[in-house]
């Protein structure tokens, strides 16, 4: 009996405490929450996925081509490599917005339309060259969205050329740890696909 006791006033005081705290620094609660969710996602079993392929621009890659940015024909190259490899969809989150001071524009324009989805990212000081896409509606999604003052996308020879350009913003949590992409973005009534997204419409083939 006494044993349950002292589980039971632990249990309560416990209780007690998160409560106070919920009421008096609702800022608190919520990481407190946070890190929960992220101790169940630590616990999960991981799976890798065989289908995804990654490629890094590392210290060799530096060492081989020289500083970044690089001349865009390389990234061509690399494009063209990637197909005759037999990639599927090629993601390169690279926001392209401004034009190559050292040329290669024209050469990476003609393969970003292999599959290719590149990057735009969300602003509130600058609205250029977005790339907006079609959505079907069921009623009226706006409301829902994640909503950005502008779209920073890339110059506009990509921006026609490339196969798909996604949004590269996450969701900001009040710890600073990205855990959440939205998945559909608005400026006014444009709306925007995220990357995963853009890639998933790209794979399929779907125009919108």
């Amino acid at each position: 009996m006494k044993k349950l006791l002292t589980h039971w006033t632990i249990a309560f005081v416990t209780l007690f405490v998160l409560t106070f705290i919920g009421f008096k620094d609702p800022q608190v609660k919520e990481i407190l929450r946070l890190k929960g969710f992220d101790f169940l996602l630590q616990s999960e079993q991981k799976e890798i996925s065989q289908n995804i392929a990654i490629i890094s621009i590392d210290e060799k890659s530096i060492e081989k081509y020289g500083q970044w940015p690089w001349k865009r024909d390389i990234l061509a190259d690399v494009i063209i490599k990637l197909r005759d490899q037999g990639a599927g969809v090629i993601v390169i989150p690279i926001l392209f917005s401004e034009e190559d001071r050292l040329g290669g524009d024209n050469e990476l324009a003609g393969v970003l339309g292999y599959g290719t989805v590149i990057a735009q990212v969300g602003t509130n000081n600058i609205n250029k060259n977005s790339v907006p896409r079609g959505v079907a509606k069921i009623n009226d999604p706006l409301p829902f969205l994640f909503e950005w003052g502008g779209m920073l996308g890339p110059i506009e020879l990509f921006g026609k050329n490339a196969s798909g350009v996604g949004v590269s913003n996450t969701a900001p949590e009040i710890d600073g740890v990205t855990r959440r992409i939205p998945l559909l973005m608005k400026i006014g009534e444009n709306i925007y696909p995220a990357m995963a997204i853009e890639v998933i419409r790209v794979a399929v083939g779907a125009p919108s």
